[in-house]
């Protein structure tokens, strides 16, 4: 029996204007890097955390960049037919549905394919050529795989299968043109480092179903005026835009709003917040203790800066307005309170891991994780290298984004 469980299907449709206005750019301006292919699929996946409905949006990017022509995210709970309970599944080629093909599979194929038993046994991230998930004696007979997956192109697919949370089987097809041969070794580095981002969806997803709204208002919160600062520079370097709760900081004098410049008020501070501003702007070395940062104050704890590029593509509001670089803002004494325990379960990391995620994102740096933690910096670091590069993000302030993005990390 194949069941369609409401919880993570789309509440909304995306309108065809949205689809076409989000689709890859490479579609409409040719090609364009692999870098900024990934940060395409990352950014898409972002918004469609908190809006399935852009699910659409993020599967036509990830086709894109990996030169495929279409892909079927399953997220499913249980791991027999006959108890199989569908909490998502949608077929799309370049963003658009194929309601057909997918009815087709549902009524006359589903309950027959021989793979289905075998996604439950493959290991978490693993990825198999379609032909691998039948034995010689069924390619040759299987209705499955002689009358759909070959005459609708998909004799060329990947399957990925990774484990969701509580237990969820996240199963995919990722459908290429051509012969096994063009799984390059590119693409498939590609698929890897997609992988986790489309299991965070998935998290996010069901979290928000579990927790209701509270879940998304917690996120926005992190994010808005009351707990972070953001300022947004264009590749001058100038403020593009500042939200209530760094206008704040200007007005008190924590940071300066010098002509359009953002300037930290004390001499020495301002000399190294000019050097990461120009390193993410591409205008100077990258600093070599990362793109975090404190600034101090008088009489009151030090404010957290974390600085990063916004690279073309990465984040289509903030590249509409012109944006370059993002500055994220923690004052301690307000800082969101994250809590390690959730944060591990909600991003499958180690303890260890979690805490020094959680800490970063309330307004620690490594100096000061190290040493309330009673371990050297280079220990912290090395929790923060691993962390980065198992998440698919790109250095501190994008752990930071993250963290304070993911629903029900927050303390009460």
């Amino acid at each position: 029996m194949y069941t369609v469980h409401p919880q993570l299907l789309p509440q909304r449709v995306a309108t065809q204007s949205e689809r076409a206005s989000q689709r890859p750019s490479v579609l409409r301006s040719g090609v364009v890097g692999q870098r900024e292919r990934f940060e395409r699929v990352v950014a898409s996946l972002l918004k469609a955390e908190l809006d399935d409905a852009l699910w659409p949006v993020a599967a036509a990017h990830l086709d894109d960049a990996c030169g495929m022509w279409g892909n079927h995210l399953a997220v499913i709970r249980g791991d027999r037919r006959d108890n199989a309970e569908f909490l998502f599944g949608k077929l799309y080629k370049r963003g658009e549905p194929d309601d057909e093909l997918e009815r087709r599979y549902v009524e006359d194929y589903f309950a027959i394919d021989e793979r289905f038993p075998r996604f439950f046994t493959m290991a978490d991230g693993q990825l198999t050529h379609v032909s691998d998930m039948f034995t010689d004696r069924e390619r040759a007979s299987s209705p499955t795989y002689n009358e759909y997956l070959l005459p609708t192109g998909a004799g060329n697919s990947l399957n990925a299968h990774m484990t969701g949370p509580g237990g969820l089987h996240i199963v995919m097809s990722l459908v290429s043109d051509g012969v096994a041969a063009d799984w390059t070794t590119e693409r498939l580095g590609m698929l890897r480092r997609v992988m986790p981002h489309i299991r965070h969806f998935v998290r996010v997803r069901q979290a928000l179903a579990d927790v209701g709204a509270g879940a998304v208002r917690s996120a926005a919160e992190a994010l808005g005026a009351r707990r972070i600062g953001i300022v947004l520079l264009d590749r001058r370097g100038r403020i593009v835009e500042a939200n209530d709760h760094a206008q704040a900081m200007f007005r008190a004098d924590d940071l300066t709003n010098r002509g359009g410049y953002l300037v930290a008020p004390h001499a020495a501070d301002a000399g190294r917040l000019a050097g990461l501003l120009a390193a993410a702007l591409g205008s100077a070395p990258v600093d070599a203790e990362g793109a975090t940062m404190p600034v101090r104050r008088p009489g009151r704890p030090s404010l957290v800066l974390h600085v990063a590029p916004l690279a073309a593509g990465r984040d289509t509001d903030f590249a509409a307005i012109g944006c370059a670089v993002m500055v994220l803002i923690v004052d301690p004494l307000d800082k969101p309170r994250v809590d390690p325990d959730r944060l591990a379960r909600a991003l499958d990391l180690t303890p260890s891991e979690a805490r020094v995620a959680a800490t970063l994102a309330s307004g620690g740096t490594v100096q000061s994780i190290a040493a309330t933690s009673h371990r050297s910096e280079a220990v912290v670091r090395w929790h923060l290298k691993r962390m980065t590069a198992r998440l698919g993000v790109f250095g501190q302030t994008d752990l930071v984004r993250l963290v304070l993005t993911t629903p029900g990390v927050f303390d009460s």
